[in-house]
């Protein structure tokens, strides 16, 4: 993660203190090298080709499974526990299993996606479904591992796996329903473009925090599910270019004011998770993530837009 713009120095009481970012960059360089012991004996089993040629899409799921276990542990900590090896073992599993979720999304054409969502229903519901590749095969190793660490028929847990897989859903189907070459969507559709990008990662992260502690209270859910469907809209940002060069559409790509709309949004969450969470290194370190992510993601944005403004439009 880039350095620049530590802080958003705003005065505002819940911005960063040093020692918050002090620590979140130690435990960021620490966690690198956790997901790699965890990752790279699985990947050089089940996947080796990953780990030939330039690696880039390997060492781009070691750095989401980096930052996966920041927000895990922070998410731990406001919950009153331990980020302890086991629960970095789940995150680091949680982080390669997301990854390997979103490729299958994102990364191939519309009707592969299409059935590997139908297919992911049926490991939902039967678990197991035929592997094809190899990236299916680790994709369904990590899963096994992962649920096989927790009672998944919980209910909170149950219900958070199948929230988040409605919400990829949902998203897939507004994507393939919907391209950015057709006219600027109306308030009821960018209204659904939101609230779908935010249960993408609200629900992500109550997944994961479902998988780190024994239960989750409704308080707890509710500001975790903020932070997390933050985290989408900051990513989508970040991602504007790309997810224009391939037709797809996000609510941040069709604001008329991206960067004010997600400083907006920004504010708003931090400021409610600021004051609902209760204080301590969890929240601190939480908010520290939250910020250093939000202007890492600026930055690519603007960085960006300079080599590729003639290529796309950016509603600025």
């Amino acid at each position: 993660m880039s350095q620049s713009g530590a802080s958003l120095q705003m005065g505002a009481d819940w911005d960063p203190t040093r020692s918050a970012r002090e620590r979140l960059d130690q435990l960021i360089r620490s966690y690198r090298h956790v997901v790699t012991e965890h990752l790279e004996p699985l990947v050089r089993g089940y996947h080796p080709s990953m780990l030939t040629g330039s690696r880039d899409e390997y060492l781009k799921m070691l750095e989401l499974t980096t930052k996966m276990n920041v927000v895990g542990h922070a998410c731990t900590e406001v919950a009153g526990f331990e980020y302890d090896a086991r629960r970095q073992h789940v995150g680091s599993l949680f982080g390669a299993c997301c990854f390997l979720a979103d490729s299958f999304i994102d990364d191939f054409d519309d009707a592969t996606t299409r059935d590997y969502l139908d297919r992911l229903g049926v490991l939902l519901a039967e678990g197991w479904f035929d592997l094809r590749n190899d990236r299916e095969r680790l994709f369904y190793v990590i899963v096994s591992r992962l649920f096989s660490g927790r009672d998944i028929m919980n209910a909170t847990t149950r219900q958070a796996i199948l929230r988040l897989y409605e919400a990829q859903k949902h998203d897939v189907e507004l994507r393939l329903a919907r391209t950015y070459s057709e006219a600027r969507p109306g308030r009821s559709e960018l209204n659904a473009l939101r609230q779908c990008a935010s249960n993408r990662s609200g629900h992500a992260i109550l997944v994961l925090s479902a998988f780190l502690l024994p239960e989750l209270d409704l308080n707890y859910i509710a500001l975790i599910y903020t932070a997390g469907a933050l985290i989408m809209f900051i990513d989508d940002h970040g991602d504007c270019f790309s997810d224009l060069a391939h037709d797809r559409v996000t609510f941040m790509n069709q604001v008329k004011y991206p960067e004010r709309t997600l400083r907006r949004i920004f504010v708003s969450y931090v400021q409610r998770v600021y004051r609902g969470l209760p204080p301590g290194n969890g929240r601190d370190l939480l908010i520290a993530f939250l910020t250093r992510y939000y202007l890492t993601r600026l930055d690519k944005h603007r960085q960006q837009k300079l080599k590729t403004a003639s290529g796309w439009a950016v509603y600025e």
